[in-house]
């Protein structure tokens, strides 16, 4: 059985891995292979080192786990846009496990969590627009494409993002959990 709960200070190097993988697979061809293959580690180990040690106040982290196994992570900050609400930074499930629900779960859990917290029910994302399953993804949760812009990617070089929000909060269409 999924569970979901907030993320602690012992969950950070899971995370930073799973995120690393995650980034690896989805991202080849959109950033550099030689951050992929061998900068990304580090690099996503001291984000997340980061946050745990020094979190802002709106961060708010959920991991969802089976048995013990970190199955995938969302990362939140309320209230970080005055006109589209709140940011969701992260959402990352494990490469092997997508397809199950797990995303829309987090994606759920956190929403019913945290969202009441903000001011805004309204949040938001950026994807990069080469990533046309995670845009599918995105869409099928009711997402509505707000605008795109050229990014500065992690590791050096640039791509175009999409900006994706739900203005008035996530509303689950019919038979997505």
């Amino acid at each position: 059985m999924i569970t979901h709960r907030l993320a602690e200070t012992a969950d950070l190097e899971r995370i930073a891995d799973l995120h690393m993988r995650s980034w690896q697979l989805a991202y080849r061809g959109i950033l550099r292979d030689d951050y992929l293959d061998k900068a990304i580690g580090p690099d996503r180990l001291a984000l997340w080192g980061d946050r745990f040690a020094n979190p802002a106040p709106n961060q708010r982290i959920l991991v969802a786990e089976e048995a013990g196994n970190l199955l995938g992570f969302i990362c939140l900050f309320l209230d970080d846009d005055s006109v589209r609400g709140t940011l969701i930074d992260n959402l990352h499930v494990d490469p092997a496990l997508k397809g199950q629900g797990i995303g829309s779960g987090l994606m759920h859990e956190a929403t019913r969590r945290f969202i009441p917290e903000a001011s805004s029910s309204g949040f938001y994302l950026g994807v990069y627009e080469a990533n046309v399953p995670a845009i599918y993804f995105y869409e099928r949760m009711g997402g509505t494409c707000l605008g795109r812009a050229l990014y500065d990617t992690p590791g050096g070089g640039q791509a175009l993002i999409l900006w994706y929000g739900w203005p008035t909060g996530l509303q689950l269409p019919t038979g997505i959990r």
